[in-house]
């Protein structure tokens, strides 16, 4: 495992990284004009309709500008070898493993997962507990379209139920006590559905419930420790967060992982949910067909199927989904 960790100085950005077959830590510094930067990303991931007019006008060689900042990890990693990013500001907004070395797709070439921090990645490596096959009597719940005007949600809910083992609660069942009552013990949880994010309390952000309720990232944080495998919010923006100096990141990604979930799987944009559907049923399909039950190889897995997908190729349809903690 290659671990890559950003940050920022005077003239652009250091890339660090690490392996444990290394004598010493690697380090390239990227000269990156930060005010470029930051304005192309403003313009370009503020939002899914950004991401979207980039595909719309044929603007992605705007995006592959910037493959430059993962050129080191072709020095580093072998294909296969899995990659943990940690981004630094608002390299967290982009999914960098959308970005191209040796002429392909990073994910194309590597596993990869994410973490807002080696801290935590070392905190969900070290609460993770076996999945799927590798763990008998496992348990996972399912909720699907709360606020009733998502019926592609509830087709993909009854295909992870499905796949899971798991009645799914849909519409007005998925209230803020029985998704706490069913959230207690499960090794899976995924939830699809509408999640709310607001840039100027990422503490406010959160998954719409039945009704009107909403279950903030700050209720997230106040619950007991859910502790869990896996948690995935299948919902626009799920994985924006607010950025604090030291790459705090307050959102409902850190708060789930902060309520012992070893994993989160989420999304950077709001997307199609005809694809959707689809990379989350491979996904599972692949989790769940794998000895090791590796997930960031089974999202790899899942995205490739979805690229290949006619009329699913630009990476607006399937760049958005990252998975963040632990990668096994």
């Amino acid at each position: 495992m290659l671990l890559v960790e950003y940050a920022a100085f005077d003239d652009g950005l250091l890339v660090f990284g690490v392996r444990k077959d290394w004598d010493r830590p690697e380090m390239v510094a990227l000269t990156v004009d930060e005010a470029e930067l930051t304005l192309f990303i403003d313009a370009n991931f503020s939002s899914h309709h950004t991401v979207r007019a980039m595909f719309d006008y044929g603007m992605e060689d705007q995006w592959h500008a910037y493959d430059f900042l993962i050129q080191p990890l072709s020095r580093w990693a072998q294909p296969d070898d899995i990659i943990c990013l940690i981004p630094h500001g608002r390299l967290h907004y982009l999914p960098l493993h959308a970005l191209r070395i040796d002429g392909a797709y990073l994910i194309e070439r590597n596993p990869v997962v994410y973490s807002p921090s080696a801290s935590v990645l070392h905190h969900c490596r070290s609460r993770r507990r076996p999945s799927g096959p590798a763990r008998s009597g496992w348990g996972a719940a399912v909720f699907a379209d709360s606020r009733c005007n998502l019926p592609q949600a509830r087709v993909e809910a009854a295909r992870i139920g499905e796949l899971l083992g798991s009645e799914p609660l849909l519409g007005d069942r998925v209230t803020r006590e029985n998704l706490i009552r069913e959230v207690t013990g499960a090794d899976i949880i995924h939830i699809a559905g509408h999640a709310e994010f607001h840039r100027a309390n990422a503490l406010e952000s959160g998954i719409q419930l039945a009704g009107t309720d909403v279950m903030t990232a700050a209720d997230v944080f106040g619950l007991d420790a859910i502790d869990t495998d896996l948690v995935t919010l299948s919902a626009c923006e799920t994985g924006v967060s607010e950025n604090h100096p030291g790459d705090e990141l307050i959102g409902l990604t850190r708060a789930f992982l902060y309520a012992r979930a070893s994993s989160v799987l989420v999304s950077l944009w709001a997307v199609a949910d005809e694809s959707t559907a689809f990379l989350m049923e491979r996904f599972y399909t692949h989790l769940l067909g794998r000895p090791d039950g590796l997930k960031a190889d089974a999202l790899r897995q899942a995205i490739l199927d979805t690229k290949d997908r006619a009329g699913w190729e630009s990476f607006f349809y399937w760049a958005p989904f990252v998975l963040i903690g632990d990668w096994r």
